[in-house]
């Protein structure tokens, strides 16, 4: 299996935090404009953990030397 290098790892983490602030902003933004009594289906913080997860896998799948 092929792994990813330093400059395969720094481009996906940029991507993936640039990522996660935006659904993050999206979802407040949602939520201070609901109907009362709606509520969506992903919850503040949610895109935070996912993100974290998948930071992990990707340093888990970069080659040791470029890994951080």
């Amino acid at each position: 299996m092929k792994k990813f290098n330093g400059f395969e790892n720094h481009l996906m983490q940029e991507a993936l935090k640039l990522y996660v602030e935006q659904a993050e902003s999206e979802i407040l933004d949602k939520t201070a404009n609901l109907k009362p009594g709606k509520r969506l289906i992903f919850a503040p913080g949610y895109f935070t953990m996912i993100g974290e997860e998948l930071a992990d896998k990707i340093n888990n799948m970069t080659l040791k030397k470029d890994r951080k």
